[in-house]
């Protein structure tokens, strides 16, 4: 309730009406008033005019009634003339608190109880825009609105990243594909070469077609049985042991030796023995020999040849010598086809250590790789790396069996030789598996691992795209590669598992494993090492949303 006239609900504060003005009328009413509305019993302040004012307004009815005593001792407001009604200072509104009651006045909220390390997140600032310009643009940072560089060369150039391996993350339809084809097609402004090993089929071919169309790219298409082109995994492009004159010291890309056991090796799914080893490098060595001295590039059935038959007319002739109990003369117990590389002791033995690898290259060359891997490189392969985007279209390929990871494997590791051996004309020269699944596992897969690390020596940037961590072992060569990547595009996880092992393997935040899983179309988290995540909104112009476009079939708008 109130209180009498002239009286304050605090008699210790200071009081400031007019105990001159007659209030007892107007009291009694506000005091009636305030009873009917069920009013709390707060102070009230009587101001001169005998309006009441909050204790929340009395303290600035103070302080401007003391600016207003200081300001007429200095001056008179006169002197300003029209600015006069400007400068004059005038009380706040009056509120009253049976109309605030009534919901006339707009809500007061009420404040809440923080501390010290929550208050520092109240006032959010905006993030500095980078400064930086050079390089190619991906996309928006939503948290700042600021442009967003991925590009590996330049932030390799800046120190900003150790090396220029990427890799993208995520489920089906998330944007990784778009960003990909957007990425390559950008890198082709900055004359730098870009290789894609195409394996999604769109429209009966691959998904990069359509932008080898509009470069006026050819298309390297490999398909089974000899129907397409054929890349000799024999290439003499592929030096035997990966060294290559006038290239780089310490640059050894896999030569023709370890790409050839990888295979074997994948093939018959068991260890490769040292004799087995020894037998197929002598192998590959002699038939190098002969090719070279014919002027022709050597092929897988004459390796498979040497293994089973090194030398058919001497074989012929130690076995009529044993037939007819004759003993085996020295010429023949010295080469029995390894042109004496073994030893008499060790010459007949060793026609036996190589019969498993003979027998598999044979079943291979007849089987899944056949006008693959088997016959001499085609023209349009080597015309094809003269063209600033090269497309070999894989997806004419099953998904099942090792012809996939055979071709990429293969190709790979000819374009690193190729590399190897330009290295010193410091082209800049980017790969793209879109797939990398096909090219993760197995022996073939630690082989182009081992092309990977030397990605600084030959100037090459390998990017990459996967699915789900859970279709990959833990100790894979395809998680490998995730986790060699120097700039990681997380795109969203639909599954919870998924979330979490991504977020695991990259030492992320638990709660980041919500953040991936409401990602939306063309977001990311960016993660680069030793700098924090980028929340990002891969940004597209017209004509790129044209070209990367992955839904034609399911459109119906496939030509």
């Amino acid at each position: 309730m109130s209180t009498r006239t002239g009286a304050h609900a605090y008699p210790d504060e200071p009081y400031y009406s007019d105990e001159d003005v007659e209030r007892s009328r107007s009291q009694a009413i506000r005091g009636w008033m305030r009873w009917v509305m069920g009013k709390a019993d707060e102070p009230v302040y009587l101001d001169d005019d005998g309006m009441e004012h909050y204790d929340a307004d009395l303290a600035d009815v103070q302080l401007l009634r003391e600016q207003a005593r200081h300001g007429n001792g200095g001056g008179d407001l006169d002197e300003w003339g029209a600015y006069a009604p400007m400068m004059e200072r005038r009380d706040p509104p009056l509120r009253k608190r049976w109309l605030d009651r009534a919901g006339w006045y707009e809500r007061r909220p009420a404040g809440g109880w923080t501390t010290t390390r929550q208050a520092e997140a109240l006032n959010l600032f905006t993030t500095r825009r980078a400064i930086a310009h050079s390089g190619l643009i991906t996309g928006q940072n939503l948290m700042g609105q600021s442009v967003v560089r991925l590009d590996p060369f330049e932030l390799y150039k800046e120190g900003v990243i150790d090396g220029v391996n990427t890799c993208n993350i995520g489920d089906v339809g998330t944007g990784k594909s778009s960003d990909m084809k957007t990425s390559v097609f950008r890198q082709l402004i900055l004359n730098r070469q870009v290789v894609v090993f195409d394996k999604k089929r769109q429209g009966g071919r691959g998904e990069y077609g359509s932008i080898a169309d509009a470069l006026g790219a050819p298309s390297i298409e490999f398909l089974l049985d000899g129907a397409g082109v054929s890349l000799n995994l024999l290439d003499p492009a592929i030096s035997t042991d990966g060294r290559h004159k006038g290239g780089v010291a310490g640059v050894v890309p896999a030569g023709q030796q370890a790409l050839l056991l990888a295979v074997l090796k994948d093939a018959m799914e068991q260890p490769i023995t040292p004799k087995m080893r020894a037998a197929v490098r002598r192998a590959l060595a002699i038939v190098n020999e002969r090719a070279k001295a014919a002027n022709r590039e050597p092929l897988l059935v004459e390796v498979a040849g040497q293994l089973l038959d090194p030398d058919p007319g001497m074989s012929t002739a130690a076995y009529d010598a044993v037939r007819n109990g004759a003993e085996l003369s020295e010429e023949i117990l010295s080469n029995l086809g390894d042109g004496g590389y073994f030893g008499s002791r060790w010459a007949s033995r060793s026609l036996e250590w190589g019969v498993d690898a003979g027998l598999t290259l044979l079943e291979l060359i007849d089987g899944e790789l056949r006008g693959l891997v088997d016959r001499p490189t085609s023209q349009a392969v080597h015309d094809a790396l003269e063209h600033p985007f090269v497309h070999f279209d894989i997806s004419g390929l099953p998904e099942q069996g090792k012809a996939v990871q055979v071709v990429m494997t293969t190709a790979q590791t000819w374009l690193s030789n190729r590399l190897a051996a330009r290295s010193q004309n410091r082209t800049q020269t980017v790969e793209v598996f879109e797939e990398g699944w096909s090219l993760g596992d197995g022996s073939t897969g630690d082989t182009a691992r081992a092309n990977m690390k030397l990605s600084r020596g030959l100037g090459l940037s390998t990017s990459s795209a996967f699915h789900h961590l859970s279709d990959h072992p833990a100790d894979s060569p395809s998680r490998a590669l995730m986790q060699e990547a120097d700039i990681v595009k997380l795109y969203k996880q639909g599954r919870a598992d998924d979330a979490e092992a991504v977020c695991d393997m990259y030492h992320l935040p638990p709660e980041t494993r919500d953040v991936l899983m409401q990602l939306g179309r063309g977001q990311c988290l960016v993660v680069m090492k030793n700098r924090d995540p980028i929340l990002m909104q891969h940004m597209r112009s017209s004509d790129e949303i044209a070209l990367t476009n992955t839904n034609d079939v399911l459109e119906g708008t496939t030509p």
